[in-house]
């Protein structure tokens, strides 16, 4: 309880691309450079699951090998524009050796502005003989 990760990520256009042809999600406001010049962001923006992915780095390096992902809850706050350099940074806020469950704080914020663009909470279960204290 109290560890924390934080793991550091250019969100760069290729990112973005490629989560775009994984995911078949071609929102022209994460593609197409002219089509979002014209949109109130002014530019590019990656897309929030993408974004939100980036906390798994930092996760596992404070739950593997053992644990597993249970569930995740996150809300987007404000855009993250391709070319940002974002940190995703997570908490272990509560352990339960009963039920072999962590639950973390999930937090990813722009460098370069200081905003947080996501937070959310994740649940890790570990097998029920491994310590999750």
């Amino acid at each position: 309880m109290g560890d924390t990760a934080t793991r550091w990520f250019v969100v760069d256009a290729g990112a973005v691309d490629a989560y775009a042809d994984l995911s078949d999600d071609r929102n022209p406001i994460h593609v197409d450079a002219q089509y979002a010049a014209s949109t109130p962001f002014g530019k590019r923006v990656a897309h929030g699951m993408l974004v939100a992915g980036y906390v798994q780095s930092a996760l596992t390096s404070l739950v593997a090998p053992g644990g597993v992902s249970k569930s995740y809850t996150f809300e987007l706050h404000a855009p993250t524009f391709v070319n940002s350099v974002v940190d995703a940074t997570v908490t272990c806020v509560e352990t339960d050796p009963r039920t072999g469950r962590a639950h973390f704080d999930l937090e990813i914020t722009d460098v370069d502005t200081g905003t947080a663009v996501m937070s959310g909470q994740a649940v890790v279960a570990f097998k029920k003989s491994a310590s999750v204290d």
